[in-house]
């Protein structure tokens, strides 16, 4: 990977371009889920459209989650946890590169585009998204011991998402269905029923205290905006903000 990147700032250089700075080499101690626990649903969203910036994510160059080994193996924990319960995990988005968290900043500040957008952010304008605490100049996703994650039946596997024209924070089965286990919202909903109390119905609530208390015993603190955004508190690598590419080969 090293061995490309210096071979291609140097074609860059002698067509007179300027070479974009070379992406952190992969970081011991991270691991990809698949080969962890094989058995968790991945979703990656950022690595395709279906997304609230409406495009692939740079730095997302494979559907793939990337995890420290601490946080994988919490994970597998918690998923061993709620199979008993005819339950199994999606993963949304894993490790982050730090790249794109300045994305996701800079596509709030962007001109042109819709104030609202009903399948990601129905109540809150975009200009309002980092204020409000949705997206951040820094994430912990970033440090790579922090998962979204959402429940979906045994044997159930993630549909392809499409927008219907709902908005994400209607009630379950007239927004655009990603689970048949109802969450209250979907996931990356920038909405204040998205919060971890603030579940539309008690069917909702009672699925976000099973994932929650699921996680939480496996040795994951909840984010209160968000129902579906842990982060392991004994994580290896809490000062740092990693920048690799998420690839299949990125380990």
């Amino acid at each position: 990977m090293v061995l490309r990147q210096w071979l291609r700032a140097g074609v860059l250089t002698c067509l007179g371009l300027a070479a974009p700075a070379a992406a952190q080499p992969p970081q011991k101690g991270f691991v990809r889920l698949s080969d962890v626990a094989p058995g968790i649903a991945q979703d990656i969203r950022y690595a395709g459209p279906y997304n609230f910036t409406g495009a692939r994510v740079p730095g997302y160059e494979a559907p793939e989650c990337l995890l420290t080994s601490a946080a994988a193996g919490a994970l597998l924990r918690a998923e061993r946890a709620l199979r008993p319960a005819g339950l199994r995990l999606v993963v949304y988005d894993c490790y982050r590169p730090a790249g794109a968290v300045r994305h996701f900043a800079a596509w709030v500040r962007a001109a042109g585009a819709p104030a609202y957008n009903p399948a990601f952010f129905p109540e809150v304008a975009r200009r309002d998204l980092v204020r409000q605490g949705y997206i951040s100049d820094r994430s912990s996703h970033s440090r790579g011991s922090t998962v979204d994650v959402g429940l979906l039946a045994l044997g159930e596997e993630p549909p392809r998402m499409r927008a219907n024209g709902a908005p994400c924070d209607a009630p379950h089965g007239q927004r655009p269905l990603e689970s048949s286990i109802d969450m209250g919202t979907n996931f990356d909903c920038f909405s204040p029923r998205s919060a971890q109390e603030a579940a539309s119905s008690p069917e909702a609530a009672r699925n976000r205290r099973t994932l929650s208390a699921a996680m939480a015993r496996a040795g994951f603190r909840p984010y209160a905006l968000e129902w579906w955004h842990f982060t392991l508190r004994d994580e290896p690598f809490p000062g740092t903000q990693f920048e690799f590419p998420v690839t299949r080969e990125a380990l």
